[in-house]
């Protein structure tokens, strides 16, 4: 057989494709190359029909199974999160998003997985860009990836301007208290690689951390202790006009202080 032939068919194949199925391709070459075992994880709270959306539009052939943790739902998120595929983790309560995630990247260590994906169970992170996230794990550039709006290549949909003007303003005082810049401190779309956890000082496993504390809590953490962090270009998409629900389910002021207060709390010195 002439190899050479074969792989430039190959080339031909995959240059034939769009951008995101050249990046799917690539990645999925690239997994089998190093055995990777990918989970992709989506905390869900009363998503209904928009967790079927999330788990169908995750791509199989990059992630080898997901799981949605339903925490403490009272509608039937759940049982529409199994009918489309996933494994599901019930939370007897609603316990924040924080709990959720966590309970996702225990089953993961626990199933000796390599690699998580975050995504949103209500659709605001389309799951067609895992590719993004994963591609520099997998070159071994990243341990931690985080998907960005606003960076070049990056994207936002329907998003109200005093959304806008919020993760601004946000991410300006996170990566001040960091000593770091990061363009996009408030976005959910995110891939690490589960050896971070070895690192023992970053301990998700406080109660502090179960609402919307965990997400800034980890990212501060990953690059104030030096592990190998960047940021990629992803679209964030917000609701039809209407749905309030899917748009946010923070409550004003009480969850505004618990997504910021991690940075705080860390650049100070007042917890680890």
């Amino acid at each position: 057989m002439n190899l050479g032939l074969v792989f430039l068919n190959l080339e031909l194949v995959i240059s034939s494709l769009g951008p995101l199925a050249v990046l799917i391709e690539q990645v999925r070459i690239e997994m089998k190359k190093q055995t990777m075992r990918v989970l992709c994880v989506a905390p869900a709270w009363n998503e209904g029909e928009r967790i079927t959306r999330v788990v169908n539009a995750i791509p199989r052939d990059v992630a080898e199974a997901i799981v949605v943790v339903d925490d403490g739902s009272s509608d039937d998120t759940a049982e529409r999160a199994r009918t489309a595929g996933a494994t599901v983790i019930r939370h007897d309560r609603n316990r924040g998003v924080g709990a959720a995630i966590r309970s996702g990247i225990d089953f993961a260590l626990k199933q000796g997985y390599d690699i998580v994906v975050i995504v949103s169970g209500g659709g605001k992170t389309p799951p067609q860009q895992i590719p993004r996230l994963l591609a520099p794990l997998l070159k071994g550039e990243a341990e931690f990836v985080q998907g960005s709006r606003y960076i070049a290549g990056g994207d936002f949909l329907r998003m109200p301007l005093r959304r806008r003007l919020g993760t601004r303003a946000y991410t300006g005082l996170f990566s001040l208290l960091l000593g770091h810049r990061i363009t996009d401190a408030s976005s959910g779309f995110r891939a690490m690689r589960l050896s971070l956890f070895e690192d023992r000082r970053i301990n998700l496993w406080q109660d502090w951390l179960d609402r919307y504390e965990l997400e800034p809590y980890l990212l501060f953490k990953a690059v104030r202790l030096r592990h190998k962090v960047i940021e990629v270009p992803v679209t964030i998409e917000y609701p039809q006009k209407g749905d309030r629900l899917a748009y946010t389910k923070m409550r004003a002021i009480v969850d505004w202080w618990r997504i910021f207060r991690p940075a705080l709390y860390l650049a100070l010195g007042l917890k680890r």
